[in-house]
């Protein structure tokens, strides 16, 4: 069982410590504290697993377009939208390497925004903080990683008995069970807890079932 464990503990979980950079009171620095002591002389390895991905998935957000204020979107919509039909367009007139400049300039602001985050000090570490929270109120100051840091964080983590783990043979649901609706179950469980905690005298009773 250790050995298995120990299989499972060393592996890198990726998902686990993008969540630990995406806290502002953690960020890297809980990461490298942790895997030094975890990994040893193998830490900058692991350490560097962590680093590529959070800057890799940042690039794929950087590249994904960012919603609409609401002002934007009530204000500029069909109004705008005919402007630009009424006004020319300007096609290529000797704008296209400033096209391009836009394009470096613009892409580079934006993986900034992840290295910013990284390199300002770490919030301390309050009673009740509240992580999502805290991305709602800077989504001004980092749109981009607020919306990285909301699909993260909300990810929803299970957890189950370390036997069933290790089990080796293979779990398969029937097709009855695996077809039950919310309202079939919460029927069931409902049962089982009045036929558990029911009277001695109401197990005689004679039940009628209506459908």
């Amino acid at each position: 069982m250790h050995e298995k464990i120990d299989k499972y503990w060393r592996e890198c979980s990726l998902v686990l410590a993008l969540a630990v950079v995406m806290d502002p009171r953690f960020k890297m620095k809980l990461v490298e504290f942790s895997f030094t002591k975890i990994y040893g002389e193998d830490a900058h390895v692991h350490i560097k697993t962590v680093d590529d991905g959070i800057h890799e998935l940042f690039h794929e957000y950087v590249a994904l377009p960012l919603p609409l204020t609401p002002a934007y979107a009530e204000d500029g919509g069909a109004g705008s939208h005919s402007k630009m039909e009424e006004s020319p367009v300007l096609t290529d007139n000797g704008l296209t390497d400033f096209d391009a400049y836009i394009k470096e300039t613009t892409s580079q602001h934006m993986r900034s925004e992840l290295d910013q985050y990284l390199e300002e000090s770490l919030l301390p570490r309050v009673p009740d903080f509240d992580v999502l929270g805290w991305w709602k109120l800077n989504k001004l100051k980092y749109p981009t990683l607020s919306k990285m840091a909301r699909d993260i964080l909300s990810v929803p983590v299970s957890t189950v008995a370390p036997d069933s783990v290790f089990y080796s043979k293979s779990k398969e649901m029937d097709r009855y069970r695996s077809s039950l609706r919310p309202e079939t179950v919460e029927a069931l469980v409902c049962a089982k807890d009045w036929m558990q905690y029911g009277t001695p005298e109401a197990s005689n009773a004679l039940v009628q079932m209506i459908f």
